[in-house]
C-alpha cells in the first residue's frame, strides 16, 4: 500500500465493520470515532481506520464547525436504465401498417464518442408494410431491422448489440416496441460508469391524404413513451471510483508508474456490492497565522445488509458517531 498522508478535502473510508478501539489488530476496513475534549476549539471527533496494512486517522473534526452530516441510503443511489416503448399511431389507417409503406425508426445518441451535444450518432432501420401485415408481425419486423441496424458494432451479433436491447412486450401478440439502455463496460480508473443517452425518431408514411409520423405522438411532443425501467445499476462502481480518485488526492497519484516496479495500492470497496453513504461536512481550522477555514468533507461508505439487515451496519456507525459527537448529529435510515 502507498504511503498515504492525510491533507485532503475528502477522506474517504471504505467500511466493513465498527469498533471503539481501533489498532492495527483490527480487521480490514474497521473504523472507530472517539470523542477528544479541546479547550480552545470545542469539543472535537477524530475517526481511526484500519486499512489494508495500517491504521489511518483523519482530521480532528471541530463538533461545532459540522456545517451538515446525514446519511444516504444505496437505494436514493440507483441508476435505471432508459426504457422507451414505441407504438404505432391509432389514427394512421387505425393503428394498421399502411400497405406497401417504408417504416423507418430512427435512433440519435447524444455524447456517444465524447462528453458532450456535440458527439452525436445517429441509426436507422426500416420495415417495409406488406399486405395482411399485422401490428403485431409489424412490431417484431423492426425490432429484427433495429438488431439488424446494431449487428455492425464492435461486439454485437445480428440478435445483440452493446448498447440498447430491442424488444416486443409479447412474442406471441407484440403490442409495441420496447427499447432499452444496456449497462456499459466499467474498469476502475479507466472506464467510469457511463450511460447511452438516445432519443428516438418515427418518420413518417403516406395514408392516402398526407404524410404523417407513424408513431403515437405522447403528450410532451415526444414520438415515445418513458417506461418504468426494469433494470438499475448499483452505486458499487460509482463508489469505487470515489475511493479510487481520493487515494489518488492523499497520496496514490504515480499509480502504475514503472510498471513493474511500482507499489500496489489495496482499495476496499467491492465494486458489485451496494453502499449506503455517510457524509459529514466540516470546515477544518487551526490556530495562529492559519486559522482560516477549509471547507472538507468526509465520506463513509457501509455496504447494504441483506432483507431486514439493509440497514444494521450503517445504522451501527450512525450511532457509535452520535454517541461520540455526545448529541444526534445523524439521523438513522430506516
Amino acid at each position: 500500500m502507498a504511503n498515504f498522508s492525510v491533507n485532503q478535502v475528502r477522506q474517504f473510508y471504505a467500511v466493513n465493520a465498527y469498533a471503539a478501539n481501533v489498532n492495527d489488530q483490527s480487521a480490514v476496513g474497521t473504523i472507530g470515532a472517539v470523542k477528544k475534549v479541546e479547550d480552545h476549539q470545542g469539543d472535537q471527533i477524530i475517526f481511526f481506520f484500519k486499512g489494508a496494512d495500517s491504521v489511518l486517522k483523519s482530521d480532528y473534526i471541530t463538533i461545532k464547525n459540522i456545517g451538515y452530516a446525514k446519511a444516504i441510503a444505496a437505494s436514493e443511489m440507483v441508476t435505471p436504465m432508459i426504457k422507451k416503448k414505441v407504438v404505432l399511431n391509432p389514427e394512421v389507417n387505425g393503428g394498421n401498417p399502411v400497405q406497401g409503406q417504408d417504416y423507418v425508426l430512427g435512433i440519435n445518441f447524444k455524447g456517444f464518442f465524447s462528453p458532450g451535444e456535440g458527439s452525436q450518432y445517429y441509426k436507422d432501420a426500416a420495415v417495409h408494410a406488406t399486405s395482411g401485415m399485422s401490428k403485431s408481425d409489424f412490431y417484431k419486423a423492426m425490432v429484427k431491422a433495429l438488431n439488424a441496424a446494431f449487428s455492425r458494432e464492435s461486439g454485437a451479433t445480428k440478435d445483440s448489440n452493446p448498447y440498447l436491447a430491442f424488444s416486443v412486450d409479447d412474442a406471441t401478440t407484440a403490442t409495441k416496441i420496447i427499447i432499452e439502455e444496456k449497462e456499459q463496460e466499467w474498469q476502475l480508473g479507466t472506464k467510469k460508469q457511463r450511460r447511452i443517452m438516445f432519443d428516438v425518431f418515427p418518420g413518417t408514411v403516406y395514408d392516402g391524404t398526407d404524410d404523417v409520423r407513424w408513431a403515437t405522438q405522447a403528450a410532451n411532443g415526444n414520438y415515445f413513451t418513458e417506461e418504468t425501467p426494469t433494470t438499475t445499476i448499483g452505486n458499487g462502481k460509482k463508489v469505487a471510483d470515489l475511493e479510487w480518485f481520493c487515494a489518488g488526492e492523499r497520496g496514490d497519484q504515480y499509480r502504475m508508474v514503472g510498471w513493474p516496479h511500482v507499489i500496489n495500492t489495496t482499495y476496499l470497496t467491492d465494486a458489485s456490492k451496494e453502499y449506503h453513504l455517510i457524509e459529514i461536512h466540516y470546515a477544518f481550522t487551526d490556530t495562529g497565522v492559519n486559522s482560516y477555514r477549509t471547507e472538507k468533507e468526509l465520506t463513509i461508505a457501509v455496504p447494504k445488509g441483506a432483507g431486514a439487515a439493509n440497514y444494521t451496519a450503517v445504522n451501527g456507525v450512525i450511532g457509535a458517531i452520535n454517541t461520540a459527537a455526545g448529541s444526534t448529529i445523524i439521523a438513522t435510515l430506516s
